[in-house]
């Protein structure tokens, strides 16, 4: 069982919910959506640190139980750590086949620049059969209606189109939200990538100043 298993039995042990209301009143406790505090306690989304404190206190999780769950997120950042650093020691590809996940979904690990993370922005949606931006913001309306998305409203075509042609990384939660309405599945990782990205793109600014 990976660290990000072992946290969300944690989180499943300390969360009980009777009905929808219930996990809708612990979002506004902590100013998320329901759905990605959800994804959160189902695994499917690792928080920021932060994210994940304010989220124990709004559980009323005894401080025992809050160091081993950041002690399991702590593991949990250092395994996606990992698998960046030996997705970065792959041998070149001696063809036109590239290292991807399973099923073919774009791998984020290896970028370390805004262009290179704007274009694999665009080879999901290539790998999501190439669907419209108009399709994409349909989408997105269905699972807004469904509260089923973490950005909180709906994702219009012309800030799709925005994303795909930024000379800056786009908004963490809004790349979520792209993300998943393409169907990715390992989110998290382009999470640490945009995160990875974020600190080079902040420190060559520091440096040009």
């Amino acid at each position: 069982m990976s660290a990000r298993e072992e946290l969300s039995h944690e989180l499943q042990k300390h969360h009980h919910p009777a009905s929808v209301r219930s996990m809708e009143a612990l979002a506004l406790r902590v100013g998320m959506s329901p759905s990605f505090v959800h994804g959160i306690i189902q695994g499917r989304l690792l928080p920021l640190e932060g994210e994940l404190k304010a989220l124990l206190k709004a559980m009323d999780v005894g401080e025992r139980a809050q160091q081993r769950a950041l002690l399991l997120h702590g593991e949990a950042m250092a395994e996606l750590h990992t698998r960046a650093r030996t997705s970065a020691k792959r041998p070149p590809a001696t063809d036109w086949r590239v290292p991807v996940p399973p099923a073919g979904e774009p791998d984020p690990v290896l970028f370390s620049t805004v262009q290179e993370f704007v274009a694999g922005l665009e080879d999901v949606r290539i790998w999501a059969g190439e669907p419209s931006l108009r399709h994409l913001e349909e989408r997105s309306a269905r699972l807004h209606q469904q509260r089923q998305t973490a950005y909180g409203r709906v994702l219009r075509r012309s800030t799709i189109s925005d994303m795909l042609n930024a000379t800056s990384l786009p908004q963490m939660e809004k790349v979520r939200h792209y993300l998943q309405i393409c169907g990715v599945r390992d989110i998290d990782a382009w999470v640490y990538t945009w995160r990875r990205v974020r600190t080079i793109e902040r420190a060559a600014l520091r440096r040009a100043a």
